[in-house]
């Protein structure tokens, strides 16, 4: 297992043999696009538009035919019916509107000393978003449920790891070896066909003249700065896009009672480093996880068992009938 030969080192451990600064100094700035975002309710802004639209031809039609007819009764209830509906339908809207952002980052450290002179450390940045949303609107109800039960809450949790190498003679100073992550370059945003096992090393200099991470897709994936700019549609049709820094007061250390709350075990992250700098061609190792779908497997799995293993899912439709035998599905899974 690739955590054999690497050592847990606890927060305070790290901050009293090296140095605190390094986690903040070595924090991936990401880049992250307003587009997003949850599906938002366009049906309710349609018809709330059809509603002003007609309530704005009534009244008017209602004063110039005045001479003819008028009911100040009539005239008010239709007034107020319509104005109520409106106010719902615009809420509603508003309501679904929920941009996803990364909210903070969590930080695990390791440590290897194989080598005499020099030392390798290990440090695994875990960004929280917000939430995540499946390109495939019906799925993605059927996401936020399986998050709701099995990961008590919409939080999405990713990985980066950044690797050091270390003087003995010098605990002050380091050589930073480079980055280690799942990368989605050229993966469309919306493209279901997300591969998590895309693990690719990239070395140090590669952060060179504001080379930033940017979110690849929708399954907050990273991709490069660069690589953002060499696909157009990406770049322009998901802009603006926003740098997120990290600080102090939201780089945390990861402690077993955030695992526990979020229930880190259902979780397709594994929290160990993936690769040994120490060997020779470990630039070129590829990393696969058993665990890497698990999530999407307890989705398909918990689909198949409660609504049938040739299922298609494509309209909001096609699961209204079966969303509480699927939640009662998945809180009988054993946690």
């Amino acid at each position: 297992m690739p955590q054999l030969e690497w050592s847990k080192l606890d927060f305070q451990e790290f901050v009293n043999k090296y140095n605190k600064t390094w986690i903040i100094e070595n924090a991936p700035p990401i880049l992250y696009s307003k587009k997003d975002k949850e599906p938002e309710a366009f049906a309710s802004l349609i018809v709330f538009f059809f509603i002003i639209g007609g309530l704005f031809i009534y009244i008017s039609l209602s004063f110039l035919l005045a001479s003819i007819y008028f009911s100040v009764s009539l005239f008010f209830f239709v007034s107020i019916a319509c104005s109520i509906a409106a106010i719902i339908l615009i809420i509603n809207y508003f309501r679904s509107h929920v941009l996803i952002y990364p909210l903070e980052a969590w930080v695990e450290v390791f440590e290897n000393n194989t080598e005499e002179n020099s030392t390798y450390l290990c440090l695994i940045y875990y960004p929280v978003f917000s939430g995540k949303s499946h390109p495939n609107k019906a799925k993605n109800v059927l996401y936020k449920v399986l998050q709701e039960e099995l990961f008590k809450g919409k939080i999405d949790i990713t990985q980066i790891e950044i690797y050091l190498k270390i003087s003995r003679e010098n605990h002050y100073n380091y050589e930073k070896i480079g980055y280690f992550f799942q990368y989605g370059e050229g993966l469309p945003f919306k493209s279901e066909g997300i591969n998590r096992n895309s693990w690719k090393f990239f070395p140090s200099d590669k952060v060179s003249n504001e080379n930033y991470l940017a979110i690849a897709n929708w399954d907050h994936q990273y991709e490069w700065r660069d690589d953002l700019e060499l696909d157009y549609d990406k770049l322009h049709n998901y802009a603006p896009w926003i740098i997120k820094h990290w600080n102090e007061n939201n780089l945390k250390p990861l402690t077993e009672s955030f695992k526990s709350k979020v229930n880190w075990d259902l979780r397709p992250v594994e929290s160990f480093p993936k690769l040994k700098p120490w060997i020779p061609n470990f630039k070129s190792k590829e990393y696969e996880s058993f665990s890497a779908f698990k999530d999407l497997q307890l989705m398909n799995n918990a689909i198949e068992r409660v609504m049938g293993k040739d299922f298609k899912i494509e309209k909001l439709k096609d699961i209204k009938n079966y969303i509480l035998e699927f939640k009662a599905f998945l809180r009988d899974i054993p946690k």
